[in-house]
């Protein structure tokens, strides 16, 4: 086997210098087949051309015949299992301008890339109901054998064009449970009698926020978002907005007067490098892995411990339930955005426990329960004693429905 062995290394190495000085500027890659890549049947579709074949006697590896090029034929492998070949006339593999069936088997063996011998083994492809044996098979390259009779066929192609690798399977979008209402109810241990509010949300087609509504005792607060592109989001209601969205989020904002065109900017977020916005006018955000750990308005302080449960909804229910509008003063447009994270990444953790600033005589302590489906149905806020351990002032519970 020596002398064939030789021959083949020799004329691989020939029309891998050819192929890359004309083909490919970068080179030639042999591929390796392995678990997540290409399979040999994908590989093998698209066109082949011939350079040239022989007949060898696998007992002293000599090549017994120089097969004429004009009796190879060329190979079209076709992605639905048919192919065709041709070669001008009636010579070894079939006449001109038939069809065939065709399939591969990926066989046992670890490479297809430059074959280690001619034993009959490995990957292969049946075509014109013969099977042919894949000695080295690569972007550019493709030489297969069979045997015949006492001697073996060895066929050498180049391909036709460039390959095309084929895209992979795609991975189903999983289906987005958007929130679409949230009842919220607070109770009190002293017997004060409790309130209730329920929040609505309703969507575009690409899943955007388009109705957001809060509905508390009598009064009720609506807002329409409408977009302009991926560059501009508006917000019409009581109090109506314009933003421009840059890539972390919104890099300016201004508020709209219904009575004139006049447009004022009420804020213009700063943002870290990893998409965390760190100041909105008087408001400083600091992030510690993923999570918001403390904001600053003016001179008041709060700071955050987060749970182990995932922010994963389709809105930042932290903003939700840790009264994002409270003490949000000149900025009121925070709640209109950041729950639906306008304002960049969002805490990646929610929150266990809220800690009000300084001089507050309470806490919130949070606590989650989820549906079957795994998305959080239940989140139950106490209102706790800084000063007296184990006193609680007040029970809020947010139940939160899904599409």
């Amino acid at each position: 086997m020596k002398k064939i062995n030789a021959i083949i290394n020799s004329f691989a190495f020939l029309l891998l210098a050819v192929l890359m000085s004309a083909c490919n500027k970068d080179g030639i890659e042999t591929i390796v087949i392995e678990d997540g890549q290409p399979s040999v049947a994908q590989m093998l579709i698209g066109r082949w051309n011939p350079t040239g074949g022989e007949m060898v006697n696998p007992s002293t590896g000599e090549v017994t015949e120089d097969i004429n090029i004009s009796d190879v034929p060329w190979l079209d492998f076709g992605e639905n299992g048919i192919g065709s070949w041709g070669n001008g006339g009636s010579g070894t593999g079939g006449s001109a301008g038939e069809s065939f069936d065709w399939n591969a088997d990926e066989g046992s063996g670890p490479i297809i890339g430059g074959g280690s011998g001619y034993d009959g083994e490995g990957p292969s492809v049946t075509f014109g109901g013969e099977r042919w044996y894949i000695f080295q098979l690569t972007e550019r390259i493709l030489i297969i054998y069979r045997f015949y009779g006492d001697y073996i066929i060895i066929y050498y192609y180049y391909r036709v064009g460039d390959y095309n690798e084929p895209e992979p399977e795609p991975t189903p979008e999983p289906d987005v449970a958007l929130v679409s209402e949230i009842h919220v109810t607070t109770t009190y241990e002293s017997g004060v009698n409790g309130y209730s509010s329920v929040y609505r949300f309703s969507y575009d087609d690409q899943n955007r926020i388009q109705n957001y509504t809060i509905t508390n005792g009598s009064n009720i607060y609506e807002w329409t978002y409408s977009y302009r592109g991926v560059e501009e989001v508006y917000v019409s209601g009581d109090e109506s907005y314009m933003g421009y969205i840059g890539r972390e989020g919104i890099n300016a904002l201004y508020s709209l007067s219904a009575t004139t065109a006049n447009q004022v900017l009420v804020a213009s977020p700063e943002y870290d490098s990893e998409g965390y916005m760190t100041m909105l006018g008087n408001n400083t955000m600091v992030y510690e892995n993923g999570n918001m750990k403390y904001l600053y308005r003016g001179d008041s302080g709060y700071n955050y411990e987060y749970s182990d449960e995932e922010n994963n909804a389709n809105i930042d229910l932290n903003c939700i339930i840790s009264d994002c509008s409270t003490y949000e003063y000149v900025y009121s447009h925070f709640s209109l955005f950041a729950p639906f994270r306008f304002y960049g990444k969002s805490s990646t953790n929610m929150i266990s426990r809220e800690n009000l600033g300084e001089y507050a005589d309470m806490y919130y302590a949070y606590s989650y329960e989820r549906n079957q489906q795994g998305q959080i149905s239940k989140i139950t806020r106490n209102s706790m004693s800084v000063w007296q351990e184990g006193e609680m002032f007040n029970t809020t519970v947010y139940e939160i429905f899904y599409e």
